[in-house]
């Protein structure tokens, strides 16, 4: 595992994992990425193999949950996963007693779901996701939008892109990611892996 998590056994780094994603769900294929990094696809077979036969002996132990209906996605607690559900659609009426409670950071693209793997997933860790499968790969706003939510229209992109762009200074600014050195709103997993030329 990577360095984070030699200290632990794989089912204590798990738990790490998904009660810093607390209230908010985890596919197994981010888990084993998160815990091992990239993987060549031979070994990310192998290694996936063993993820998730501990993460249904923990599902099973009640350590964590499964989430219903998403095979493949797993968080630490459902209960906490209802509420950031729920909180959104309560604001409305509960918004002069609870000031301090904020919406789900999705609350906003709600209406427009995210595609497929990273259905249901944070805004900030589905791009995350996508540019740590991509490492090599640079993409501007566009793209993104275009990975995460499919073929949209004009006015669906409008809706997403401020989202987007906001979440892309966010991830970069806490260092999950990198954006292409003097080169405006160009994104990459990690900047060392652009050619030397580019870098400098």
């Amino acid at each position: 595992m990577l360095l984070e998590y030699q200290s632990l056994s794989r089912s204590e780094a798990i738990q790490k994992i998904l009660q810093k994603y607390a209230g908010s769900v985890c596919h197994i294929d981010m888990l084993v990425r998160l815990l091992y990094g990239e993987l060549e696809p031979d070994v990310f077979k192998v290694v996936k193999g063993r993820v998730q036969s501990t993460l249904t002996h923990g599902r099973e132990s009640g350590k964590w949950f499964g989430v219903p209906g998403k095979p493949g996605y797993f968080t630490l607690d459902l209960k906490l996963l209802n509420s950031k559900s729920t909180s959104s659609s309560k604001k409305s009426s509960k918004q002069g007693k609870n000031k301090d409670k904020k919406p789900s950071p999705q609350a906003k693209t709600n209406s427009i779901p995210m595609k497929g793997e990273f259905e249901g997933k944070f805004l900030i860790d589905a791009i995350t996701w996508l540019l740590q499968q991509n490492p090599r790969k640079v993409f501007d706003v566009a793209e993104v939008i275009n990975e995460l939510y499919g073929e949209l229209d004009p006015l669906q992109v409008q809706q997403v892109k401020s989202n987007v762009l906001s979440e892309l200074s966010r991830g970069y600014r806490a260092g999950r990611f990198s954006r292409v050195p003097s080169q405006k709103g160009l994104y990459i997993w990690d900047s060392k892996l652009l050619p030397s030329v580019i870098r400098n």
